[in-house]
Formats: C-alpha cells, structure tokens, sequence
C-alpha cells in the first residue's frame, strides 16, 4: 500500500504545481518583447581632421520593445549613450556583445524600465578617439572633435529625430526645415539665465533671440528642450538630467566620465566599464611598449618604430592613440626627441616619454590635464552633486585599470564618492577578468544602475 500511495502523491504534486503555474501573472515561461536596433549614417562636420579620418560615421539607436506602442500612448523614454571601448565601433555593442538581446531580456522581465539607446562610432586612426576633441595648440582640428560630436552634433539629431518622446522633452522638436535652428546658430544664455529658479521671462533679453511664444532653452550650448515662457529652468533641466545617463567600455568609458563632468548638467548619471581613469599607472607600462617596440636599454631602435597601426600591437596603438587625442604635436615646438610623424605634411604627435623611458614633463603634463583623476579634482563638487557614477574592473586587467579605478573612487570628494558605486569583479581559473572579458555580463549592471538612476516611468 506504502509503494502505491508514493508515486500517486507525487503525480498529484506534479500536477498541482504545474496547474498553478498555469494561473499565475508571471508564467515561468516569459515572453521576450522585441525591440529593434536602426543603423543611420551621417556626416559630422566635428570630425574633419588633419588624419583623414572619415567624417560618416554610422550611429545605432535600440528601440525598446513596445517603442512604437509606447509613443502612441505618449510614454516618455529615459536615454542611455553607449560608447564603445578600444579597437571596436558602434556596433559593436551589438555584434560582439548582444545589446539588443540583452536589453529586451531586462526589460521584458521588469529588471529594467525600457529605454533608448544610442551607440555611436568614436574610432579613431589607433583604435580610439577617447571621445575627446583632439586640436593643436595653434587650434588646429588635428584627429577630431570627438566630445563636440558626441554633445553638440549627435546629440542634436537625437533630439531631432526622437525628441518628441524623450522624458524630459515636453514639446516636439521644430521639423528640420528651412527655419530650422542649428546649434551653431544659437547664442548662448547668459549666467543670469543659469541660475536656479529664475524664469524664462527674466533672463536677459539681449542674451537670446526672443520668440513670443517659444524659447530655445540653451545649456552649456547643447539643446536641451523646446519650452514655454511659464517654466522655469530649475525644474526643467532636474527631470531632464535624471533621464539622461552616459557609458561606455576602455576608451568610450573614459570619454563618458569626461562628457558627464564637462557637461554635469545634462547627465544625471554616467558609468565606466574597464576605464583608464588614473593615467600614472600607465608609466608602469613603458617598459612593455619598448620591448614590443624593439628598443633596447640605450633607446636604439625608438625613432625607428613606425606609427602604423597595421604594424603596432594592442598596447602601442593605444599608446598613440592617447597621443593623438591629448598631445599632438606643436608645430611651432622645435623639440623632436619624442616626436612621431603621422601625416605627410609632417603633423604628429608627441609620446610622453623618450627613447630611454624617461618622462618628457612637458606633454606628461598635456596627458596628466587630461586624466580624470586630475580633471574631476578641479571641478566644484557642487556641480557635480547630482551626477551618480558607476565603475567597474576586472581584478586581472592587463592595462592596469583596477588599480586606476580603485586610485579615481578613493581619490573622490567625500560627496562625489557617496554617490559613486566600485565594483572589482574576478574571472575564472581558466577565464581570468581582463579588460573586456566580461562586458556582456558587465552591461547587465550598467543597464540596471543607469535604469535605476532614471525617473520611474
């Protein structure tokens, strides 16, 4: 009787379960919405440069599941973007990494709110453009002005193109015809119009050309909405910076952090995954590139390397990629010894260090302007009081960017830390955690903190 009972009580258990299953509002088999990666190029005048890098680039925008639905109803999408890391594009959030995928996961089982993503291509000659503007010292645009054409040129077309429902946006963008107003034709506010609380109305008139019955809201000469003249700025640009986030891996992370702190009033959080944050350990890395280089301990060999990236490995190109984008060389400045010839009008760069690996202070200084570390401390806290980070590094990577990560948060404002999240993540015995072994993993925490640092829907 005992064997009998057992195995009818355990079909009754089976059949139970598996018929309350049946009832339930969240099956355990979920339907996966689809959501929908649009690729367009453009021509971005930013990117006209000495090297000839191409000015078309192609930009990627996912659409989340339901967008169309969702805009039929009015609903309002938070935006995230997502610049890539070195040696890669665009499109490699989706080829490489499965972003689409991803991001339909999570939002179709609720881990995050849904939401526009941008992607842009940033590559430079090297590899990388760290999203920087890249000029001369006589003002020439030497690889290009990559932070103007993520801020100014590509941010424009965003508004342009999904303006109307964008959380944040609360009219619709002028159609882009022959009264249409470009960036580079609008004056920008005076610091009066900047404050706090102080209505459209009482700024100051000469400061902006006057519409009677519509403003051009201007912050830090990027378009932020289309307004009427009974709002007031304060509130306005709070809700706007909350749906507004910034990311990105390797270079493309660096240049998030950038953007974000040059324009704190536009992002309201912004993320690095395996990100150079802290360029002093990149001295540790010296010896390694002129061993890859051939130059020997008498730095015979150094003016022999040649900036080809066909030629140069991972570490060289990046190397001369930050050279590119933070010391070209001033023609003006008769000191070669650490001069590198990248063009046949004889435009180059300068290394910040010589052929016996010696720094040369001068363009260390060039690079050391640029670091994060450096950059973020001179920056009032206070405009960086909303502005929530994220980072994030293998604890194996081979460019030393976790002792980087870990020097740029405890380096931070007590203010500024307080709202900045570190995570040191480890690999396995035979997958070790190196610069980009884990980003699909990795894009799961920054898709769910930028998701959380939006306004609810």
């Amino acid at each position: 009787m005992r064997k009998v009972f057992q195995p009818i009580f355990l079909v009754l258990l089976f059949l139970l379960i598996f018929s309350g299953c049946s009832l339930r509002k969240n099956p355990l088999k979920m339907e996966i919405g689809e959501g929908g990666i649009f690729e367009n190029t453009f021509e971005f005048s930013s990117l006209d440069n000495v090297l000839d890098d191409p000015v078309g680039r192609a930009v990627l925008v996912y659409l989340p599941p339901g967008y169309q639905e969702g805009i039929a109803e009015n609903y309002k999408y938070p935006v995230l973007f997502l610049l890539h890391g070195f040696k890669e594009k665009g499109w490699s959030y989706e080829h490489f990494y499965n972003i689409q995928t991803i991001a339909d996961q999570m939002i179709s089982s609720g881990e995050i709110q849904p939401m526009l993503i941008v992607m842009p291509d940033g590559s430079g000659r090297f590899g990388g453009s760290f999203f920087t503007n890249s000029v001369t010292p006589d003002g020439k645009n030497f690889g290009g002005k990559y932070e103007d054409y993520i801020t100014k040129e590509l941010f424009d077309k965003v508004l342009y193109n999904y303006g109307q429902w964008m959380r944040g946006i609360k009219y619709k963008v002028t159609p882009m015809d022959s009264s249409y107003t470009t960036l580079d034709s609008i004056p920008e506010l005076d610091s009066t119009c900047l404050q706090p609380g102080i209505p459209l109305p009482d700024c100051d008139p000469d400061s902006i050309d006057v519409d009677t019955t519509r403003w051009l809201h201007v912050i830090d000469t990027i378009i932020v909405e289309w307004i009427d003249t009974t709002v007031t700025i304060s509130e306005d640009t709070a809700f706007f910076q909350e749906n507004f986030g910034i990311s990105g891996h390797g270079n493309g992370g660096y240049g998030a952090f950038r953007i974000a702190t040059d324009y704190p009033l536009i992002f309201g959080s912004a993320s690095a995954m395996s990100a150079p944050l802290n360029f002093e350990s990149l001295l540790d890395l010296i010896p390694t590139f002129m061993d890859s280089n051939g130059v020997d301990q008498n730095g015979n060999g150094y003016h022999q390397i040649s900036p080809d990236p066909k030629s140069l490995d991972r570490l060289s190109c990046f190397f001369f990629a930050m050279a590119v984008a933070f010391s070209p060389h001033d023609p003006s400045d008769l000191d070669t010894l650490t001069f590198f010839e990248l063009t046949l009008s004889g435009d180059g760069v300068d290394l910040p260090f010589d052929s016996l690996g010696d720094l040369d202070s001068l363009v260390w200084q060039k690079w050391l302007d640029n670091d994060m570390k450096t950059r973020i401390s001179r920056i009032d806290e206070d405009t960086l009081r909303n502005l929530k980070f994220y980072i994030d590094c293998g604890d194996q990577d081979e460019f030393g960017f976790k002792e980087q990560a870990e020097t740029f948060y405890y380096a931070l404002p007590a203010d500024i830390q307080a709202n900045t999240t570190l995570e040191i993540y480890s690999g396995y015995p035979e997958y070790p955690a190196l610069n980009n072994s884990f980003i699909y993993d990795r894009l799961r925490e920054v898709l769910k903190f930028h998701s959380s640092s939006f306004t609810a829907p």
